[in-house]
């Protein structure tokens, strides 16, 4: 059977690539869902594989990019909680605007000044971590159009919340 060396290369080398998931991911059920991931991401290619030293090769290296790419969605993205922070470090506390305040106001700048395909793509590309070419994919645009919408969306809010600022003062 063509699987075979697919199967007996993740069977054998399956505590190293869990030892290197969980390096890499310092995580344990993060390493397990990678490696389950590298297999799924390589079982559609079993039938070109064609040794076990060829699918050793594609599983360590899939293993390993998987893991990378999480760690850096991972560190890249932290979940906001406007309620952990007070205020500004200013000198008066009640004169300066507060995080809270100032992640609300950028998200209404959000929802009232971007178009709908802007929203959605600084969505998936600011919050949910996802690359160009696979915003592109699914949204089925070209990847220099979704730069160039992502790069009008964070214009446009940069300049509308300065204009607000200012104009607060």
């Amino acid at each position: 059977m063509k699987q075979e060396p697919l199967l007996s290369a993740f069977t054998r080398l399956r505590d190293n690539l869990l030892s290197m998931s969980r390096r890499i991911l310092q995580d344990e059920d993060d390493a397990t869902d990678a490696l389950q991931d590298a297999f799924c991401r390589l079982w559609p290619l079993r039938g070109r594989i064609k040794d076990e030293q060829e699918a050793s090769a594609l599983t360590v290296t899939t293993t390993r990019h998987i893991c990378i790419d999480r760690a850096r969605q991972k560190s890249r993205f932290t979940e906001y909680d406007p309620e952990s922070y007070d205020s500004c470090d200013d000198e008066d506390a009640s004169e300066s605007e507060t995080i809270a305040e100032r992640f609300q106001a950028v998200k209404r700048l959000i929802d009232r000044e971007l178009t709908e395909s802007q929203r959605t793509i600084l969505d998936m590309r600011d919050f949910r971590g996802l690359e160009i070419d696979e915003i592109a994919r699914q949204l089925h645009m070209q990847p220099t159009a979704v730069r160039m919408n992502l790069s009008r969306a964070r214009k446009t809010i940069r300049e509308q919340y300065q204009k607000l600022h200012n104009h607060d003062r």
